[in-house]
């Protein structure tokens, strides 16, 4: 506890709106790309899981989070998505063991190919990220100590760059070869490998190519935040 505490430096505040809404759609892509990462697709030759098309943009909201809000909320974020995605898991199991009627037969093995396979995905997702996350997190933090203050972004693109790369290799590492080579065995080893380096590296080549967006979201996130603060000091000091 005491090495979580020695990284979340940033002062705690009153919950804005705007932290709210980036918490929701950072648990909504996070339980979407969960949900399609059993899909896999041809990426020019290569095996790639529709995931990486929504999945990059957690680890961009888990560094804007980092950078704004603190470490200690970057975690409270992820508990949350994880705790979402499991409640989700749990309700595909139950409706897809309820009875169904013969007419609708086609479309409940449809339904239980696809959501019931979340089942694994998720199991696989959920180590790997818990793993992949923290490291990202870790390696943010201990960089972000060194320009500390709300206002303060110097050194954001380097470190939001860095920690995601190993992040994410940490992720795929761990995530592949229980998806595809142990809870749904249907790639062949070397396939995995491959895809592990060519996720890592797509993943955060994404985060590269919008990483204007992602600096953007920072410095108006922190702008708003700063007039929060100051607003809600105002509001007390007046009480």
């Amino acid at each position: 506890m005491k090495f979580f505490k020695t990284l979340d430096t940033t002062p705690k505040r009153p919950l804005s709106s705007l932290q709210v809404i980036l918490t929701v759609i950072f648990v909504g892509c996070l339980m979407i790309s969960n949900i399609i990462s059993s899909r896999i697709f041809n990426f020019f030759g290569f095996s790639m899981t529709s995931a990486v098309m929504v999945f990059p943009i957690t680890y961009i909201l888990s560094d804007v989070f980092s950078e704004v809000y603190g470490y200690g909320w970057s975690r409270t974020t992820r508990y949350l998505g994880f705790a979402m995605n499991f409640f989700a898991v749990l309700v595909f199991m139950l409706v897809s063991v309820l009875p169904t009627f013969e007419y609708a037969t086609a479309d409940a093995a449809a339904f239980n190919t696809v959501l019931r396979g979340s089942f694994a995905c998720t199991m696989a997702s959920f180590v790997a990220f818990l793993v992949g996350d923290f490291v990202n997190d870790v390696i943010f933090a201990k960089m972000k100590q060194k320009h500390q203050g709300l206002l303060n972004h110097k050194g954001f693109g380097v470190r939001a760059l860095l920690s995601s790369l190993v992040g994410e290799i940490c992720d795929s590492a761990i995530y592949m070869p229980l998806a595809f080579l142990v809870f749904n065995p249907i790639m062949e080893v070397k396939d995995v490998v491959i895809m592990i380096f060519m996720q890592a590296i797509l993943k955060t080549l994404y985060e590269a190519v919008i990483f204007p967006i992602t600096y953007l979201i920072v410095k108006k996130s922190a702008n708003y935040e700063h007039k929060h603060l100051l607003k809600s000091t105002c509001v007390q000091v007046a009480e």
